[in-house]
């Protein structure tokens, strides 16, 4: 603390300065006494700011607080846009529905305070947009237990940051729907991919590579490299990794590579990337075109899964393929289709029976054969 007469822009003034456990702030004032009064003003507002932050320091860490720590964690880590964008997406559903609970400090968040946020989403639905008589009408429908589930794992994600010790209630998700149909047969992947329109037609390469849409938009021509047979993700999902491509996958990236220049594989006409929601719409469009009601541009994903594992590839093939860290990620995405199933009864029954160019099952002449 110090009042002093210096000169300042020519004229010459009292200045008072005060500082208070690293903050500081002057005042000017034209006499000694009004920079006196000034310095015990200035002396009191530092130390009201320096008590506030440090009761702002003491007090417990808000789910708001969390969950924007966690988002900024994950894209440090190299997370992709999906998964970032998953955890924006989770707290603005909080904040529509139960705001009060972004604003609790993490150390009070309780199995009821989950419960009562699952039970409001369940309960208030989600708001989407249908055509109605000829217009575009706001109508809610109800939340896919799916999506719900997806923002509960979100959180339990990031509590375990803050919270390792709490065990976040397993009861808390839905049972959900694995009835789905998530892959097409080849007559329904010509109906839905052929008559969409380039270059969304070429998005079929997810089906083909077990890759995620925002990893298709957002591929660069200097990731491809189809001399190796190979696209190198510097940051998928779960963290940089290749593709594998086939020589279907191959034949459509160079026709695509060859049919502009620009950064992008699948660029919009000004060369940015598309949206989601514009890819998604219009795959939507050619799915219901095509017969099928509930077939969503991620279904590529499943489907590309359930084929390789069906053709025979075991397990671990199929989790390098898609990236999946663990088999029960893997076998989420993964179905054994009815033509796989009526193989194995088959092979119960003694029989013989080809799938793929390959017999499946063996007869009891030939099981004798092989021994105990």
């Amino acid at each position: 603390m110090a009042i002093q007469r210096i000169r300042n822009h020519g004229k010459w003034v009292w200045q008072a300065r005060v500082s208070y456990r690293g903050r500081r702030r002057a005042a000017f004032r034209e006499n000694k006494d009004a920079a006196r009064d000034a310095e015990a003003d200035l002396r009191r507002e530092l130390k009201a700011e320096g008590e506030q932050a440090e009761q702002a320091a003491a007090r417990p860490a808000t789910l708001r607080q969390l969950l924007e720590y966690y988002g900024l964690d994950m894209a440090a880590r190299g997370k992709g846009e999906e998964s970032v964008g998953r955890v924006d997406y989770t707290r603005r559903s909080i904040e529509a529905l139960l705001p009060e609970l972004l604003d609790k400090p993490v150390g009070a968040i309780a199995d009821a305070d989950l419960f009562a946020y699952r039970n409001l989403r369940a309960r208030e639905g989600s708001a989407v947009y249908q055509v109605v008589a000829g217009k575009r009408v706001k109508v809610r429908v109800p939340t896919k237990p799916s999506t719900i589930n997806r923002d509960l794992r979100t959180l339990r994600a990031a509590l375990k940051k803050a919270r390792p010790d709490y065990r976040f209630p397993g009861g808390a998700f839905f049972p959900e729907d694995e009835t789905r149909v998530r892959w097409l047969r080849p007559e329904e992947e010509l109906l839905v991919l052929e008559p969409m329109p380039s270059p969304f037609r070429e998005t079929k390469l997810a089906a083909l590579t077990l890759m995620r849409q925002g990893e298709i938009r957002r591929l660069r021509r200097e990731d491809v490299h189809l001399g190796q047979g190979v696209i190198l993700l510097p940051r998928a999902k779960a963290g940089a990794r290749p593709v594998m491509l086939s020589q279907s996958a191959r034949k459509l990236l160079q026709a695509q590579l060859e049919a502009h220049d620009g950064a992008l594989v699948f660029p919009r006409p000004d060369g940015r990337a598309w949206s989601p929601e514009h890819v998604s719409r219009a795959f939507r469009r050619a799915a219901r075109a095509a017969g099928l009601k509930d077939f969503r541009f991620h279904d590529l994903r499943h489907h590309g899964a359930t084929m390789a594992l069906n053709k025979g590839f075991t397990a671990p093939i199929v989790m390098a393929l898609g990236g999946w860290k663990t088999e029960r990620m893997m076998r989420r995405y993964a179905a054994v289709t009815d033509q796989t199933l009526r193989a194995a009864a088959e092979a119960v029954s003694g029989a013989e029976l080809t799938l793929g160019g390959r017999v499946l099952g063996v007869s009891p002449k030939n099981l004798g054969r092989q021994g105990p």
